[in-house]
């Protein structure tokens, strides 16, 4: 069983005051903002927006939002000034200084809106379902689609996507995203490569979903959700309430001064 995240909070917090820096890479969906039923409703609770923000003006607090979200959608929903964004799970990065896209993605754009023509049309078909077209990748959301059209979606989707591009699961998501060498994990390398914190500095990825498990392998893992899932994340905590949560335990142990439960 994994242990709970702010049992952590002390060791955390000691490597924190050695090295002087703390790196809080995170996930929006899922763990910065509770899951709703569509994505334009997502949005970040008041008191972890205002625990975060009272971590960021602490010294030696960096952060980063790693999504899946399309790279301006997630810029506007966070509105977090001052960071790295990476948006379609860091094919695009920009903020702080930095601006990449992924080029092979850029050149897979043809295709996906090729795919998102074929996909549409079988979608009009199924209720609850319909796609988000991200730049570069797709989103098929069918949350409130009845569960026994669910197989009917995946296999429009798989009927529409050609050998260039390849089809991802989440939750209750399709993906649909270019053949590219590059995932979480390697965006959240690319950004610390840029940080460049210190060797003892606690450097913590918070992630609800399979997508996140690529940036868990990368650098320390915090999961968000059922401990008990099959994962590389080395603590849980048990919602995005917690991750607000976290943030303040954070907060009041570093301004008490005490590593310490």
């Amino acid at each position: 069983m994994l242990p709970h995240a702010r049992e952590r909070v002390p060791v955390w917090l000691r490597r924190w005051r050695e090295s002087g820096r703390i790196v809080l890479l995170l996930d929006f969906d899922g763990t910065l903002a509770p899951i709703v039923e569509r994505p334009e409703l997502a949005a970040i609770p008041d008191a972890t927006r205002a625990a975060l923000d009272g971590l960021m003006a602490l010294p030696g607090v960096e952060v980063a939002l790693v999504s899946g979200r399309g790279l301006a959608d997630v810029r506007e929903r966070a509105a977090i000034p001052g960071i790295a964004y990476a948006g379609n799970h860091g094919m695009e990065i920009e903020g702080a200084g930095l601006h990449r896209m992924h080029p092979d993605a850029v050149a897979a754009r043809p295709a996906l809106a090729a795919a998102a023509q074929r996909i549409e049309p079988a979608l009009s078909r199924i209720p609850g379902a319909f796609l988000e077209d991200k730049g570069m990748t797709l989103s098929i959301h069918f949350r409130q689609s009845p569960a026994e059209r669910h197989a009917d979606v995946r296999a429009a989707v798989e009927q529409a996507v050609r050998d260039d591009l390849r089809i991802t699961s989440g939750k209750m998501v399709l993906e649909v995203r270019p053949r590219v060498d590059w995932d979480k994990g390697k965006a959240v390398l690319f950004l610390l490569d840029q940080m460049r914190p210190p060797e003892n500095a606690p450097v913590l990825y918070l992630g609800d979903d399979r997508t996140d498990e690529d940036a868990f392998a990368a650098v320390e893992g915090i999961l968000v959700g059922n401990p008990s899932a099959e994962t590389l994340a080395r603590s849980y905590l048990r919602d995005p309430a917690e991750v607000g949560a976290l943030f303040d335990d954070f907060l009041t142990r570093r301004h008490r001064g005490t590593e310490k439960s």
